[in-house]
């Protein structure tokens, strides 16, 4: 059955973000919800707006339900009722925040009551293609113990002689590449519509980008990575949900709220105006070349004159430097979504 929640997790690097867009307390954001990770995370710098955009109203839903619970819960019962740490009530400290989620949202949970019992953090489509990998395919190829070897404290050079020497078998080439093909993903874990805009072997292009975070030292505490071979994010929380970070988005929270409007892009910058700092996830990865000139010429005309805006690449390649008077900024030198070709900032031209 297809699941419309698509994803329960971001799975872009949300430090890396945070440090490209340079939030401050003049800031209006404009944020691809997805699972709210993210946007989230951007509150600790205390921006002055927030509005976070989709198409998808699940999504939203999802990202309503993260507000408001670091809004309401301290952060221990946050972790026990997003499904960060075992909990048998979660559906008792969901009740705490029932009332303070729209009426859309609340059917939705009502409706699908198990999904915050067993942890929506784990619920979404992406998340149970991850958790297959982990469960059925990984154990085929390497045991516990090597997978525990991978994520053990090495110098760099240990670390990619492991991969080298214990990691890289033909059964995990051969797997790899077979579950992460473009129909298997499309079957399991995208939409096959995601895929269209891809030339080439899927399999092969996040091949090469996860052979190469493994053998780096980065790969040790790696939240993402973590999740993808152990269908669990263990210790390695991702970065909203540490605590320092956990607490300034909370200070945000106590005096505003997020502006949740699905649509698209254009429509989010048609209601709304003036932003000047965009997370824009990987929606141009979907998107054709006209589509995308398009786009980011409305955003140009629509943005502030100091804005910055952000988003990533996985398999197409979308540089508004090619097409705009958007600048380009210098790319950071470690992105721990592995899988993601190329991280995008620019800044508006200023004349």
């Amino acid at each position: 059955m297809n699941n419309p929640l698509k994803y329960s997790n971001v799975w872009e690097d949300g430090g890396l973000l945070s440090k490209a867009l340079q939030i401050d307390q003049y800031s209006k954001v404009l944020s691809i919800a997805s699972a709210g990770d993210n946007s989230l995370l951007l509150l600790k710098d205390q921006p002055k707006e927030m509005v976070c955009v989709d198409l998808n109203e699940i999504q939203i839903f999802v990202s309503a339900l993260k507000e408001q619970a670091i809004r309401h819960l301290g952060y221990e019962d946050c972790l026990r009722l997003l499904g960060f740490e075992a909990c048998s009530s979660r559906w008792a400290w969901y009740q705490k925040i029932h009332p303070f989620l729209s009426e859309a949202t609340q059917a939705y949970f009502t409706k699908n009551k198990i999904l915050i019992e067993q942890g929506i953090i784990h619920q979404g489509k992406f998340e149970n293609y991850f958790k297959i990998f982990a469960k059925w395919v990984l154990p085929f190829i390497h045991s516990k113990k090597t997978i525990a070897q991978l994520f053990a404290e090495k110098t760099e050079a240990e670390q990619k002689a492991f991969y080298q020497n214990n990691w890289n078998t033909r059964r995990w080439r051969l797997l790899f590449n077979l579950f992460f093909s473009r129909t298997t993903m499309g079957k399991l874990g995208r939409e096959p519509e995601k895929l269209k805009e891809v030339k080439g072997n899927v399999g092969q292009l996040i091949f090469e980008q996860t052979e190469q975070h493994l053998q780096s030292k980065a790969a040790q505490t790696n939240a993402m990575l973590h999740y993808c071979l152990t269908a669990s994010f263990g210790k390695f929380l991702p970065p909203y949900m540490q605590k320092t970070n956990f607490d300034h988005i909370k200070q945000w929270l106590q005096t505003k709220e997020i502006t949740y409007f699905r649509g698209d892009l254009q429509q989010a910058l048609q209601r709304f105006n003036n932003f000047n700092r965009f997370n824009l996830s990987n929606i141009f990865e979907y998107m054709s070349e006209p589509v995308f000139e398009k786009q980011t010429d409305i955003v140009y005309q629509q943005s502030a004159k100091d804005a910055i805006i952000a988003y990533w690449n996985l398999m197409v390649s979308r540089k508004m430097e090619d097409i705009s008077q958007f600048v380009k900024q210098s790319k950071p030198l470690l992105d721990l979504g592995f899988f993601y070709s190329n991280f995008l900032t620019y800044s508006k031209h200023q004349k």
